[in-house]
């Protein structure tokens, strides 16, 4: 019964990560939505993965550049996405989707069965669960929400919601996180290797789809077993590691060490990746992440406290216990064993060190941060919400638990609206980015995928108007990537420039891009050769008063240069193809 609740509790949550889409969907008209949000950019390289692989391939390239390249195993995760999308007929986008929603279910059944492991009541499981799902911190406050500094507010893997809105690759990802220590768990517990040698397969799962979390994973792990180890010699009642412990830790590692072997080979092997790889993706202060977990940290420390503390009543007559050694009456309440605390303990407090090394990709190593700090919040709701008030009536202790969680979740509902106030406006959190396609644009990529070579490049034109800096002159600046970042997806061409980190140099490339629309033929030539592409899409077909002149060549008001020819064309974009002169 406890673990259908469980299932219902997942259901819901993964149906209120629908709601902001089918929202976003009916503002469409007969525009074409996307059906991405927040990270849309990101998800645009997902989709290329799949697009890859649902037209056969394995060995992917990185479509947002025309830079040589060999290319790499695509993402075990998008590969067999793919091949799915393939073999049932489907649309990439939708299979997406399907992804999200199963592994956003499964990963909080996952987190069900990690809290039957290590929490003893029913009713804290329960809330424990439910800060899991749906918990985040105090971005909400209008000082903060406006200043998108505090996670909650822009940083999908540091809270579970907002991977269960928007990501498959997250959600999966922190299943496996999720299920490494749970097995290992298991193993010390039981003393049984097969599940040292199933979370060492989950490792290797996960090396190979989101291997930055295997440093935290092993960080982990090898505080908990030293921890466990110094323990007993400071209090001797504690219960002592067992040496198998160890030989599991070493079980695991060596069965991942081969797949984060082979994707540090790839990356040194391969350019183009690597320096996506060395895209500096910093983590915020310290300070904001804490607000972004906000009152979730206050319970924590309530539980904390509630569990630690001495028992300090008077023995009774039958205790044998030295005073000093009493462990606190409140602990069995909660937690199954002493292990369980020492994990809830030092999980959050190395998941938060490992994402400040000095590494590139530093705030991705915060994924998994939020699981231990909402379990233990769990755990000091359980004890605030057992007052006699709240328990007379069960209908009390309910609406108390159901306020409490919708004060938590504040901050994952104000970004699910403000998501929503971006369709309605036809743009997404980048800026640089709409939620809908115009139908003429779908048309003309698939004109592309129809009428052109399957190596063809590509790069739809970013639409530009005139700023004026501060100096009073007019500058000329991109503000719409959408075609160029979508169409790897949709078309499986490779584009110039179309991301700000998958296209090295992006910002150069863009203003590069960019000067296409609006420069002299000279140097338009100069700057086709050097991307290298095929055709061009030109979808600014309805521009603002000012920028007509600016767009001149491709509104008509000049006469097509003879290098360019028009080779399709509907009232929302044209297509020209690139014969430059020998």
């Amino acid at each position: 019964m406890p673990r259908r609740w469980a299932a219902c509790v997942a259901l819901f949550a993964m149906a209120v990560s629908q709601l902001p889409y089918l929202v976003g969907w009916s503002f469409a008209g007969k525009r074409h939505f996307m059906w991405l949000g927040y990270n849309f950019d990101d998800s645009c390289v997902y989709l290329s993965w799949m697009r890859q692989a649902a037209d056969g391939s394995t060995w992917g390239l990185n479509l947002f550049t025309t830079e040589p390249q060999h290319g790499m195993l695509i993402n075990p995760l998008f590969l067999l996405l793919g091949w799915f999308a393939r073999l049932a007929h489907l649309n990439v986008l939708v299979v997406y989707h399907l992804a999200r929603l199963s592994f956003g279910f499964g990963l909080l059944m996952l987190v069900w069965e990690f809290l039957r492991e290590n929490v003893t009541s029913i009713e804290t499981r329960k809330l424990a669960l439910l800060c899991v799902a749906f918990a985040s911190g105090l971005g909400w406050l209008p000082w903060l929400w406006n200043s998108h500094l505090t996670i909650d507010t822009w940083q999908p893997e540091a809270i579970t919601f907002l991977s269960l809105y928007l990501s498959p690759l997250f959600c999966f990802s922190m299943a496996l996180q999720v299920g490494i220590l749970l097995l290992l768990q298991k193993g010390e517990r039981t003393g049984r290797a097969r599940y040292a040698v199933c979370a060492g397969l989950c490792g290797f799962a996960l090396g190979l789809i989101h291997t930055y979390d295997i440093i935290t994973m092993c960080t982990i792990w090898a505080g908990y077993l030293l921890l466990r180890l110094l323990f007993p010699l400071w209090k001797r009642d504690f219960p002592r590691l067992p040496p198998v412990a160890w030989i599991h830790a070493l079980i695991a590692s060596a069965i991942t060490f081969p797949s984060v072997s082979f994707i540090v080979w790839e990356l040194y092997t391969e350019s183009v990746f690597l320096k996506r790889a060395n895209v500096k993706t910093l983590a915020p202060g310290v300070i904001w992440v804490g607000l972004g977990y906000g009152l979730l940290l206050a319970l924590d420390l309530l539980a904390l406290f509630i569990i630690l503390r001495r028992d300090t009543r008077e023995p009774s007559e039958n205790t044998t216990q030295p005073e000093d050694d009493r462990m606190s009456s409140q602990f069995s309440k909660f937690l199954r064993d002493p292990d369980s605390l020492v994990l809830l303990i030092i999980w959050p407090i190395l998941n938060l060190a490992v994402s400040y090394l000095p590494v590139a990709f530093q705030r991705k190593m915060l994924q998994g941060e939020h699981f231990p700090i909402a379990i233990l919040a769990g755990i000091g709701a359980s004890w605030l919400l057992a007052r006699p008030i709240f328990l007379t009536q069960r209908w009390r202790f309910n609406f108390a638990s159901v306020l409490l969680i919708f004060v938590l979740s504040i901050s994952n509902l104000q970004f699910m609206l403000r998501d929503i106030d971006n369709f309605e406006d036809n743009r997404v959190q980048t800026h640089i980015h709409r939620a809908y396609l115009e139908p003429g644009e779908l048309d003309a990529l698939n004109w592309i995928e129809v009428n052109t070579p399957p190596g063809a490049s590509i790069q739809p034109m970013p639409w530009v108007t005139w700023t004026i800096d501060k100096k009073g002159r007019r500058m000329v600046n991109a503000y719409d990537i959408t075609l160029s970042s979508i169409s790897p997806s949709i078309v499986h061409r490779r584009v110039y420039c179309g991301h700000f980190g998958e296209t090295p140099d992006f910002n150069s490339k863009l203003n590069e891009a960019s000067k296409i629309v609006w420069t002299n033929d000279a140097e338009r030539t100069i700057l086709l050769r050097k991307m290298k592409v095929d055709y061009i899409i030109f979808s600014q077909k309805r521009p603002l008063e000012e920028d007509i002149e600016l767009l001149a060549l491709f509104t008509g008001a000049k006469p097509h240069s003879k290098y360019l020819v028009l080779v399709y064309t509907n009232e929302d974009a044209d297509v020209y193809k690139v014969q430059l002169p020998h």
